[in-house]
């Protein structure tokens, strides 16, 4: 009983410092596309220079979640409420 109480908080705070991590890179990454689109608008240098953060945010957003939920549903939702909660936060600063 307590082996499964003890392993849902650790995977909820895997979750947690996971979507800190993730939130920070791809708060970058959003930035890099921002400053890049304000240089170059629509051309083939915007997207080749885009493709490595459009990855990351891809990473972040989708792929990364699904993997945790798919081991943890307590750890992919405090993910995302996390990750949410955090990008909500930095847009709200700028």
């Amino acid at each position: 009983m307590y082996d499964n109480i003890l392993s849902e908080i650790l995977y909820g705070m895997s979750g947690f410092f996971f979507a800190i991590f993730a939130c920070r890179y791809g708060t970058l990454a959003t930035n890099k596309m921002k400053a890049v689109w304000l240089q170059q608008r629509m051309s083939l240098a915007f997207f080749l220079s885009v493709i490595p953060s459009l990855l990351i945010l891809t990473i972040a957003i989708f792929i990364f979640p699904i993997l945790l939920y798919t081991k943890t549903p307590i750890g992919g939702f405090i993910y995302l409420v996390t990750y949410i909660f955090l990008h909500m936060k930095t847009n709200k600063k700028k």
